[in-house]
């Protein structure tokens, strides 16, 4: 979704978006200097019902860096949650 990308890093909250069908996974730090917190409730919010928004506290914007065992624990029980998803639809 190169809007949302432009519309955050411009900082603007004008864009529009399609809901997605599928289940997402947004990971946030709270501390994220680059994109702060309330860009991820924006994104949430424009991205449709089946986010799944998680914040790391203590966080910047490398979650993955900065907290690497948390954000691997998150990423697989959402791949896995996923897997037994009703939201799940045929391509």
């Amino acid at each position: 979704k190169i809007e949302l990308m432009k519309a955050i890093i411009i900082g603007t909250d004008e864009f529009q978006l399609t809901p997605l069908e599928q289940d997402v996974l947004l990971i946030w730090g709270d501390h994220d200097q680059i994109f702060p917190l309330d860009k991820a409730f924006a994104v949430k919010r424009c991205l449709g019902e089946n986010v799944r928004l998680e914040i790391f506290k203590e966080t910047g914007h490398v979650p993955q860096m900065e907290d690497p065992d948390r954000f691997n624990e998150v990423v697989l029980d959402f791949l896995l949650a996923s897997q037994k998803s009703p939201n799940q639809h045929d391509q």
